[in-house]
This record gives C-alpha cells, structure tokens and sequence, in this order.
C-alpha cells in the first residue's frame, strides 16, 4: 500500500507520462477516494514477464501505465500467437469482474518493461461499485475491445502466409514508428508467435517482403519507412475489399 508519504511516487507517475496517457488516467482517477489511492502499488515488471495466468483466480487489477503488453494464450494450429497488444492506459481484470468471472481469460505478458499500478480484487471491486463514473469508462473500453477484437480475428483468419505477415507489420508501425520510421528488433520466434504461422514461413514471407521493398533489412533490425506503410495499407486494403465483395 502507498503511505501517504508516498502519494509523491503515484503523483510522480502520473505526471511522467505522456499528454494522452496522463490525462486519460486523470479523467479515470478523477472520483477516486483517497483511500483507492493509497492502495495502489507501482511495479516494474521486466520484459516477457508473465503476469495473468489464464483461468488462475482474478486476485488482482493491473493498470498499464508504461510499457507494452501482449496476450498469448490463443492458439491457431498449435501454435500460439499474441492475438493482441496493449498500449498504455490499459486495465486487466476489470473485464472479468463485469462479467463475473472468477478467473482470468487469457494469458498476459510484458513485450517490453512494463510499469503498473496495481491493487486487490477486492478494493477494485468496492470502488467500481460505487463509482458511476469509472463503471461507465470501464464498460466503454470492454465494448471498444470486443469490437476491436472482432474486427481483427475476422481480416486476420483469412490472410496467409505472407499477407498476413504484412498485416503484422503494418500494425507494428503503427504502435511503435517514431518520426515515420520502424525499427523491429523482433526474433523469427516472436514474429511466429505474432503471426500464428511457423517459423518456416514466417521466414519466407520476410524474405518475400524485403524483395518486394515492404521492409528494409539492416543487420538485425527490420525497418519500416512511412511509405513502405502506406504500401502495406493499399495492399490490405485491397485484400479487405476483394475479400468483402465474395
């Protein structure tokens, strides 16, 4: 539990993060009482940390507040694959307390190092409880991820082998490009994993696309420029459309 005295470290926190991020959690905080805020604890969990066991007991709310996360329980022909990725601000457990699960869902893992606030099932609860406010964001963002989730696992089941690479990709700039450009340190393993193909064919597909200039290789990094994007968008936009019209 933060002492009063360190009610410093969450204020700290908060006011480190980015314009979007702090003002978001500011809005979420906003009701919360002082004895909430006292509760949280701030972890800093390394990357590939695993902090959600799926169908473990929901003990704890987690709140993303640096870093990225992935999900990697779902599994596609045996291989598994983190069908989705969060970004700061993002809450984990909250969904299962409104549909009343009594265990977690899915799996969840740290990409990079992470930073939370975290605090027991129990107090989480209580607030929510109490808090039209805070309810209301938290049913909009379990809507918002559903839809999103749907729409994905739909494109993504009918895209193959490099196609669905080149989705992977365009997604990953988008989460991660800075001043236009993408750098991707990710091993062939943790493509596979993204992708749901094998390792096999997560090769050839690169190899494929660093022909076709999707992707620029240099050393072990894979850059994406802001036009290679905008490539990536027309072909899958294409392949939407075609797919659409069947």
């Amino acid at each position: 539990m933060l002492r009063q005295d360190s009610m410093e470290q969450l204020l700290s926190l908060i006011e480190s993060l980015g314009r979007q991020e702090r003002e978001y959690l500011e809005d979420y905080l906003a009701e919360a009482p002082l004895w909430l805020m006292q509760s949280f604890q701030i972890q800093k969990l390394p990357r590939g940390t695993i902090f959600i066991r799926e169908e473990e007991e929901v003990n704890m709310i987690y709140i993303l507040a640096k870093g990225t996360v992935r999900a990697v329980d779902h599994r596609v022909l045996g291989i598994a694959y983190d069908y989705m990725r969060f970004e700061p601000i993002k809450l984990f457990g909250t969904m299962e307390i409104l549909l009343d699960r009594e265990t977690y869902e899915t799996t969840l893992s740290t990409v990079t190092e992470c930073t939370m606030l975290v605090i027991s099932r129990h107090k989480f609860e209580k607030w929510l409880r109490s808090d039209r406010h805070v309810l209301l964001m938290e049913i909009k963002s379990m809507g918002n991820y559903l839809l999103e989730q749907a729409k994905k696992e739909r494109i993504f089941l009918f895209l193959q082998g490099a196609d669905r690479m080149i989705l992977l990709f365009m997604r990953l700039y988008e989460h991660n490009q800075e001043n236009g450009i993408c750098d991707l340190r990710m091993t062939r393993q943790e493509l596979s994993e993204s992708s749901g193909l094998c390792v096999k064919t997560v090769n050839r597909s690169v190899k494929a696309m660093e022909e076709e200039s999707y992707i620029t290789k240099k050393g072990y990094t894979l850059e994406i420029n802001r036009e290679q994007y905008l490539k990536m968008k027309e072909f899958i936009a294409d392949k939407v459309a075609n797919y659409e019209k069947k």
